[in-house]
This record gives structure tokens, sequence and C-alpha cells, in this order.
């Protein structure tokens, strides 16, 4: 009796965990969900031009999916981690795309990317209106749109609920790099609910007095670097003139023959200078050890140039 109470109770607590698992999976996953994950990612530059990807998760290994975009699509590419996508495009003012592809129970993503001038309106001589409806078409468990805005470019009026039209109590705004980011998080889409995206934002003015500033700091820059350059100049013939007084006779008909040649062989020095074997080798080791030479060895011979710091080497 021991023995079966125990059966018993595990059979019920095994039968318990298997209902609260499919509880739990029916409700993660609802039988009337295509995608289980929708990520939306807009780069907007300076001129207006958004920059699009959208990447989606499928609950099933789908071979089709559709979806309209408001506005005219431009350089489009798909992909996903299953294989080639073949899409076709049908552009009425509205982009209808219409993709085919062979996703697997491992493989099941998505990747579409597209541009457009369309989602970017001007409001007058500063604000700027973002609209942008990205709608999946399918019942999607979770979805998540990123706007990046350009640099120097700011969310209108002093709070989020301003600025942002579209879902701002699912909305959040934050700072990353030079750039303000604007992120919805939904959760729960209808294949019949349209999703757009509403932003306000301006480009921000700098300041008068950094104006000035800015003028003056280049004006003093560019002087700076004047006076920079003349010196290194100046510096450089003065080390030029230093080297040149501490060689002899042989050193400096050597240091001028390596100079012309750029890297020589040792012995086209010899031919060059009509000295010696022994005598070429002799200075030729001299001046690699005070640096001013690099000597490296090639096979039966030695390769020779200027050293780098001697590389602004004239002959006086």
């Amino acid at each position: 009796m021991i023995v079966n109470s125990k059966s018993l109770f595990i059979s019920v607590c095994l039968l318990s965990l298997l209902l609260s698992t499919s509880f739990v999976h029916a409700q993660v996953h609802p039988e009337t969900d295509q995608l289980r994950f929708y990520k939306a990612y807009v780069i907007i530059d300076e001129e207006g031009r958004s920059y699009v990807n959208l990447t989606m998760t499928f609950w099933e290994p789908e071979t089709a999916f559709n979806m309209k975009v408001i506005g005219r699509v431009e350089n489009f590419y798909a992909t996903s981690n299953a294989g080639p996508v073949d899409c076709g495009i049908e552009i009425t003012g509205v982009s209808d795309i219409t993709c085919s592809m062979e996703l697997t129970e491992q493989k099941r993503e998505l990747n579409i990317n597209f541009e457009t001038v369309d989602f970017v309106k001007a409001l007058g001589d500063k604000i700027l209106y973002f609209n942008a409806e990205v709608s999946p078409n399918v019942n999607t468990t979770s979805l998540t749109a990123t706007v990046r805005l350009p640099k120097n470019h700011f969310l209108v009026g002093e709070s989020t609920e301003s600025s942002i039209l579209s879902y701002p109590d699912k909305a959040f705004a934050h700072i990353l790099g030079e750039n303000i980011l604007v992120t919805w998080e939904l959760s729960e889409i209808s294949e019949t609910e349209g999703v757009t995206f509403e932003i306000l934002y301006e480009e921000a003015e700098p300041p008068i007095w950094f104006q000035l500033r800015m003028r003056h700091f280049i004006l003093f820059g560019a002087a700076l670097a004047g006076v920079l350059g003349f010196i290194i100049i100046r510096h450089l013939r003065k080390s030029d003139e230093v080297v040149l007084s501490i060689l002899d006779e042989y050193e400096r008909q050597i240091m001028d023959i390596i100079a012309k040649e750029g890297e020589i062989k040792q012995k086209k020095i010899v031919d060059l200078s009509n000295f010696s074997k022994a005598k070429v080798s002799r200075v030729v080791k001299s001046l690699s050890e005070r640096g001013l030479i690099e000597v490296e060895r090639r096979g039966r011979t030695n390769r020779v140039k200027l050293s780098k710091k001697q590389i602004g080497f004239n002959k006086q």
C-alpha cells in the first residue's frame, strides 16, 4: 500500500505538471498567433530618409508572408536564417510585399530591409513628422519597434506625450551616444489591427555663443597648426644638420647613397662608393649601431635603408 500510495502521488504530480505546462503553452503560443516576435528598427538620417530593418520570428515554419508598407520602398532585400527568400513588391503609393521562403522547425526567422523617403514629412520650417505604418498583418504575440533620430535632433515639447503620438503609454525615449531613440513595446497584436508609429521631432540649433566659440576655436586651431608645422620643419632641418655634423667623410657619402636609393643592397653601396667591401661593412655597422640606418639580412646580402627617424634626411 505504501508503494501504491507513492506511485499514485507521483502520477498525480506528473499529471498536474503536464496540465500546467499545456496551459502555459496555450497562453504563450495562442493557436491563432502566427508571429512570436516582431521587431522593427528604423534609422532616420539628416535628409529624412528612413533605413528600415524588420525581423520576424514565426511560431511555425511558414512558407509565405505578406505585408503592406505605406510609402515607396527602395533598395529592398530579404533573408532568412533558413536560406534564400523570394519576395515580390508591387508599388502603388502603398508597397505590397509578398515573400515565399522555406523555414524549418529550428530556423524560423525572416529579415526584411528597405529604405524609404515617405516616412518623414516637414510641418512648417522646423517640425518634422515621422509616420511609419509597418503592420505585420498577422496575429503577433510580441512587437518591439525602435526609431533612431538623426544627430542634433530632439523630440518636440517638454514631455514624451507631446511628441510621441502613437501608443505613448507603451513608449519610452532614451539616449544612445549622440542620438535619441524611441522604443515601443506592444503585445497581442491582431492581424486586423493597423500598427502605426508617429513622432514629432526637430533639429536643435546651437546657441550663438557656441557658434562663436566654434569659429574662434577653428581659427585658433588653424593658427596653432601653422605654428606647430613651422616648428616641426625647423626641428627636422636642425636634426639633419646635427646628423651631418657627426658624420665623417665616408659615413656621409654612404648616407647620401642610401638617401638617394631609398632602399639598397649593401653590395651596390660598394659599387657606387668605390670603397672596399670591408670599409662599407664597417661603416654600415657603425651607422646601424647609432640608429641612423636599418639593416635587414636577405639571403646572402643585406638590404639597407634610412631608419624611420632619419626619413627626412637631406643631403646638404
